[in-house]
């Protein structure tokens, strides 16, 4: 037998790859969900960070909202101011110039006090309105001033704290401006309303607080009371988009859109609302250093598990390779024994296994050139159970007497079927141990009409098999024995006539052939002796028949489980033989 060149070095190797592939992908695993995990704690971190930060700038303008709250508080309580609104209305023309002065130079004396305010007037509960100094154009300039669109809206709704924004009718204000408005009570009569205090605040008074927020942010914008935007840094509109689609918020949350984490938190009661998106996008490059932790890490710890796994596997895989070498230096036809390696562990136990195999292989050996020894005397045994020699002996009687009785026809008649028994029976050579189950009965049918010329009126028969089941294999002389022996044994005992029953189906996958027969029925002691595998043997004539035994013995050899032989009595008397053999067609 020619042998394999050894290869060196494989096992190592393929050892190495599956170890590489499995750490790899366990580690990559691994890695994916530590990543996973820290990206979110780290995103979530930073989300928070900007929800602090955006509580903090949204604290430093709540701050100044109550700073202009004090500081219209500080006016509408002014002594001067107040005296001047409780004089009686009955003035004179001079009277009444000389009030308006004092009120509008108080005005103008509190405006000077803050940068942030633009200007401010005063409206009566009695239609009376003053402002803050603007000359002999005073009256027409409050006209236009309460006239402005954004300011009447403002006015009418009591519930706004702070107006649209609007640019102002002075000729020093160029940037936009909000109102702001408070109520003027009556120092003398409690609960009386006088009128309501308006201050106009510069817009950039707050924007310019947004803008050295929204320098960090590609998206933020400041909403007003009514959804106007006071502020944007929101290059997409993103944010715009959200509030035309969902409306304001009108509390403070964080919430995650399409677009990424939208954070809010409302101004104080100026019903303002500060709107921060945290892109997508922005949060990835906050957690891309995580990224790149989690794959350096990666790549290190791999690198190093590999070399350490490489030079363990070269000392473990060593006496792995010594055995390789002997076994393939051992030689079929002597197998000497191997040098065991003594590791204490499973390569030992190999060592000590292929040692037990090669004893083992050595007997099976032996046990082979025996076995083929029972199988030619089993072969040969097969060959001698198709050659009764009583049987011929009770032919060739018969013929002997239809001849001395003139009766030709029925010598013919016999002597072809004695012919075509002869020719099945004797077949068994070049592996012909199977037969059509169409052949398999015609060979019984021979061998009963026959024996009806032997034993005349003793037995009659009844042979059912579909059409469909006749080319399918069966063994050969499997089924003319059973009835050999149901006549035989079971009717011709009783010395009265019987019935012997033939019957083939397919059930379950299987070819079921059913023996039946009316007669004395098999003994306990045989029936037992066949139970335990033992030989049943009927002795006549000096000859033994053991044709049950040795078709049970074919079947067992040539197919194997789940396919045997059952024989039992019948409660009805006689004797019943089941073969369950396989569905085998011609050419499987």
């Amino acid at each position: 037998m020619e042998r394999k060149e050894l290869r060196k070095g494989g096992l190592k190797w393929k050892i190495l790859k599956s170890i590489t592939i499995f750490i790899a992908v366990s580690m990559a695993f691994s890695a994916l969900a530590g990543y996973l995990y820290f990206v979110r704690i780290v995103r979530e971190q930073k989300i928070s960070d900007e929800e602090v930060k955006q509580q903090q700038i949204v604290n430093q303008m709540q701050f100044m909202t109550e700073d202009i709250d004090n500081f219209a508080k500080s006016v509408i309580i002014d002594e001067t101011l107040q005296m001047a609104l409780e004089e009686e209305e009955q003035l004179s023309e001079f009277e009444l110039s000389r009030k308006k002065d004092r009120i509008s130079k108080r005005l103008a004396f509190y405006n000077s006090l803050k940068t942030y305010v633009a200007s401010s007037f005063l409206e009566l509960e009695n239609g009376g309105r003053y402002g803050s100094g603007f000359g002999a154009s005073e009256e027409d300039y409050l006209e236009r001033k309460f006239g402005i669109r954004e300011f009447v809206e403002f006015k009418k709704d009591d519930s706004l704290q702070y107006s649209k924004p609007y640019i102002g009718l002075e000729s020093r204000v160029t940037s936009p401006v909000v109102c702001y408005r408070v109520k003027i009570w009556s120092q003398e009569d409690f609960g009386k309303q006088q009128g309501t205090l308006y201050i106009e605040v510069y817009l950039n008074y707050f924007i310019d607080q947004m803008e050295v927020y929204g320098q960090e942010y590609e998206n933020v914008c400041l909403a007003g009371s009514s959804g106007e935007v006071l502020f944007q840094n929101d290059k997409d509109k993103k944010i715009q988009e959200y509030i035309k689609k969902q409306g304001t918020i009108k509390e403070n949350l964080s919430l995650r859109t399409e677009n990424g984490y939208l954070i809010c938190h409302a101004v104080g009661y100026t019903g303002w609302e500060l709107y921060t998106l945290i892109t997508d996008g922005y949060l990835w490059r906050q957690s891309y250093f995580v990224l790149n932790f989690f794959a350096i890490s990666f790549v290190l710890s791999l690198g190093l598990v590999l070399v350490f796994t490489s030079r363990t596997l070269e000392k473990r895989i060593k006496p792995i390779t010594y055995l390789s070498q002997q076994m393939g230096n051992t030689q079929y036809d002597s197998m000497d024994s191997v040098e065991i390696v003594h590791t204490g562990d499973e390569i030992q136990t190999l060592y000590e296994c292929y040692q037990a195999m090669i004893g083992e292989i050595q007997r099976g050996i032996e046990e082979r050139i025996t076995y083929e020894k029972q199988k030619k005397e089993m072969e040969f045994d097969i060959m001698l159970s198709q050659v009764n020699p009583h049987y011929l002996y009770n032919v060739l009687n018969t013929v002997v007497y239809l001849a001395a009785a003139e009766k030709n026809k029925r010598i013919v008649k016999i002597v072809n079927a004695l012919i075509y028994t002869l020719q099945e029976t004797l077949n068994l050579g070049e592996g012909r141990v199977e037969t059509t189950i169409e052949k398999e009965l015609e060979l019984t049918k021979c061998y009963l009409q026959i024996q009806e010329y032997r034993y005349p009126d003793m037995f009659e028969t009844e042979i059912s098999c579909p059409e469909s089941l006749k080319g399918y294999r069966i063994l050969k002389t499997s089924i003319q024995p059973l009835v050999e022996n149901a006549l035989l044994h079971g009717i011709l005992p009783t010395e009265s006539k019987g019935k012997i029953t033939v019957t083939i189906e397919e059930a379950e996958g299987n070819i079921i052939v059913m023996v039946r027969d009316s007669g004395q029925g098999i003994a306990d002691d045989r029936l037992l002796k066949f139970r335990n595998r033992e030989q049943i043997v009927y002795e006549k004539n000096g000859r033994k028949h053991i044709g049950i035994s040795n078709i049970r013995d074919r079947i067992e050899y040539l197919y194997g489980e789940p396919y045997e032989m059952k024989i039992r009595r019948q409660k009805e008397g006689g004797t019943e033989v089941m073969m369950r053999l396989p569905v085998l067609q011609d050419g499987e």
